[in-house]
């Protein structure tokens, strides 16, 4: 600021005055975070922001918890397809549930530099229960036998290669 244009005393800097929330605002608030909401689905529910709950709540003495992961696995997951998944998504389902393969159930290998994958028995991709661990070779002996025997692909068709 250039000097001599403002008046000294007026140029200090004082902090805004608070805000004196609705106490029917602020009992809303309480009651839904209490009951478990969290400050986004408060704010959204209420008809104000995050910015005005991070503000009311200590100020009334509404003591905020610890930040907790929610449960977003399968249908919880707002990205969750269901069927509709690919081919890649639907092998990591299997991983997610039933762990890494690490040996072959059909010639019981367990080497350690050998490469272990999920096998789907009957085309049915959605069902985990419907894989077996199987080692490279087996799987592709697995899936040549399936593909002779049907006369079909042995998995479903990726998105952006040729049918």
């Amino acid at each position: 600021m250039p000097k001599g244009i403002y008046d000294r005393a007026a140029s200090q800097w004082q902090p805004p005055p608070t805000k004196d929330y609705d106490p029917e605002l602020v009992a809303k608030v309480r009651e839904l975070y209490e009951a478990g909401h969290t400050m986004r689905e408060v704010a959204q529910l209420t008809g104000t922001t995050h910015k005005v709950l991070q503000r009311l709540m200590p100020r009334h003495g509404i003591a905020r918890r610890k930040a907790i992961k929610r449960d977003q696995s399968g249908e919880n997951n707002p990205m969750w397809k269901g069927e509709a998944a690919g081919y890649q998504a639907l092998h990591l389902r299997v991983e997610s549930v039933r762990g890494k393969p690490n040996h072959c159930q059909k010639c019981g290998t367990s080497a350690t530099d050998q490469r272990y994958e999920w096998a789907n028995l009957t085309g049915r991709y959605g069902d985990v229960s419907d894989y077996q661990r199987l080692c490279v070779p087996c799987h592709r002996k697995l899936d040549s036998a399936r593909r002779a025997a049907t006369g079909r692909r042995t998995s479903p068709i990726r998105k952006g290669s040729a049918k």
